[in-house]
């Protein structure tokens, strides 16, 4: 198992994926993940990028610290001028998870307060709410719970607003085991979309 299947199994990078797949960067979005980020990427990662555009490649150079990663250009040069991505399909490991960062806890991922960060920030705020609403325990508990949830959605706007204009930002810690349960959540929370509303069914279906 290569060194990268092996990064991407220990970060849970499907369960990422499949949070992620809900979610679309705004088109307020300026790419500054991408334009002044310091984005490390593997070997083989490196090679498949300059494999397919070697001139785009060509000014990327291995992390004198951490010879075995290599870091992107700032701005990534495969930053088209709509701020998006020209080589999305084939991006590296980092990039196809952010907002979600790698930390050194071993436990836990970073949730970047970006704008698309934010979005899913308020989205587990809601499953949290929803959860700590529906939980066996006093109302003097659910009321403090809430209030604390509230507070630190409050804190993270402030965070988000400012991305542009800060060099660093309070990051959301999410242990690994959340994860799976907020994939879950959105899966639900979109399966409740697609489900018609049974007026408009009988509406269609009816010939009076």
């Amino acid at each position: 198992m290569n060194s990268v299947i092996m990064v991407k199994k220990a970060i849970h990078y499907n369960v990422i994926q499949n949070i992620l797949q809900y979610y679309e960067c705004p088109d307020t979005c300026k790419a500054e993940c991408c334009r002044n980020g310091r984005v490390h990427i593997f070997e083989a990662e490196f090679n498949l990028l300059k494999e397919n555009d070697h001139e785009r490649t060509k000014d990327i150079r291995s992390d004198v610290l951490y010879p075995a990663l290599y870091i992107m250009n700032n701005p990534c040069s495969f930053l088209n001028q709509t701020n998006r991505c020209d080589t999305y399909e084939r991006r590296p490991t980092v990039c196809g998870m952010y907002p979600f960062k790698v930390n050194n806890s071993g436990t836990s991922l970073g949730l970047q307060p970006c704008p698309l960060g934010f979005m899913i920030i308020k989205d587990i705020s809601s499953w949290a709410t929803d959860t700590i609403s529906k939980a066996d325990i006093t109302a003097a508990e659910k009321v403090e719970k809430l209030m604390q949830w509230e507070i630190s959605l409050e804190s993270y706007a402030i965070e988000a607003s400012e991305f542009h204009s800060r060099e660093s930002l309070q990051e959301m810690q999410i242990p690994y085991d959340e994860l799976e349960m907020l994939s879950m959540f959105l899966l639900s929370k979109n399966a409740l979309k697609k489900v018609p509303d049974i007026s408009d069914v009988q509406e269609k279906h009816c010939s009076i």
